[in-house]
């Protein structure tokens, strides 16, 4: 029977060790990722009037054509044709290059869409092609994910759309993308731009289905 006993005492003993060993490395753990530093997101450029921001975690290309499109808005005269080309290449850029975002929550271009729509983009983007893009809040992130380096323009006409029952007026977008790595992303689409107020915004985006 004492042996019985010294045996529980045993077991009981081995097993606060090893709660207590469990407790212990979760705390460090939590600790150690707290004092990582986190992600902090910078605006370095910002084309006020239309409400357009580049960050310092946008790629190259993007930096590149954020310029560009600066340079056509900034213009005594805007050409409204190159505003929506290089629009249109931005929301490529910025939908489709997921290693600079954070999380599935970090849906890129929604600054480029119409209000009423956005929200249904960003849930639709979270569900699909956001959906496994692991955390990176503290920069530990170890995923392969897509960066766009190429946009081509293929087709670029003006169409009539309806929007809310009303029909309007758009310019309507072909392109092809070229990603560094080709990791099975979409690699064209079409998007129809309507004029609010005084911008450009997306009405319409549907990929190429392969």
């Amino acid at each position: 029977m004492r042996k019985k006993y010294k045996i529980g005492m045993t077991l009981i003993a081995i097993l606060i060790i090893l709660v207590s060993i469990i407790g212990l490395s979760k705390l460090f753990l939590k600790k150690d990722k707290e004092s990582k530093p986190k992600i902090e997101t910078k605006i370095i450029s910002n084309i006020e009037k239309y409400g357009y921001t580049l960050d310092d975690r946008d790629t190259k290309y993007m930096k590149e054509t954020f310029k560009e499109l600066e340079s056509v808005l900034n213009a005594e005269e805007i050409n409204e044709e190159e505003y929506a080309k290089i629009l249109s290449k931005l929301f490529i850029i910025d939908f489709y290059t997921l290693s600079n975002k954070i999380n599935k929550y970090d849906v890129g271009s929604l600054e480029y869409i119409l209000n009423d729509k956005q929200e249904m983009f960003k849930n639709k983007a979270m569900d699909t092609i956001y959906s496994d893009i692991y955390d990176n809040t503290y920069k530990d992130r170890v995923q392969e994910l897509p960066e766009i380096t190429k946009v081509e323009i293929v087709d670029f006409k003006e169409e009539e759309i309806e929007i809310n029952k009303e029909t309007i007026e758009s310019y309507k977008v072909t392109m092809r993308f070229t990603y560094k790595k080709d990791l099975g992303y979409d690699k064209e689409g079409t998007l129809n731009l309507v004029k609010n107020n005084n911008k450009l915004e997306v009405a319409l985006y549907n990929p190429k289905i392969k």
